[in-house]
């Protein structure tokens, strides 16, 4: 499971060109993403110490799987 930590808390790099000059680059794109599924799985995580709901948790469930898949179109 120290996978799972490892990703929860990863530092996420910006694209420093993308900010500069105001674009949305594929690097920046994906670094929002990754941002996002990190965040998610930050939300699971503490879902799940709550003891929330079975709705609840299947909701971030999926939405995890839906960000990883779109992470995998940047890689």
């Amino acid at each position: 499971m120290s996978a799972g930590n490892d990703e929860v808390d990863e530092v996420i790099q910006h694209d420093r060109l993308s900010e500069e000059a105001d674009l949305l680059t594929t690097l920046e794109a994906s670094a929002r993403v990754r941002e996002v599924l990190r965040d998610t799985r930050r939300e699971l995580a503490q879902a799940e110490s709550n003891e929330a709901t079975d709705l609840e948790l299947t909701v971030l469930r999926e939405k995890i799987t839906q960000l990883e898949v779109a992470l995998q179109r940047y890689r």
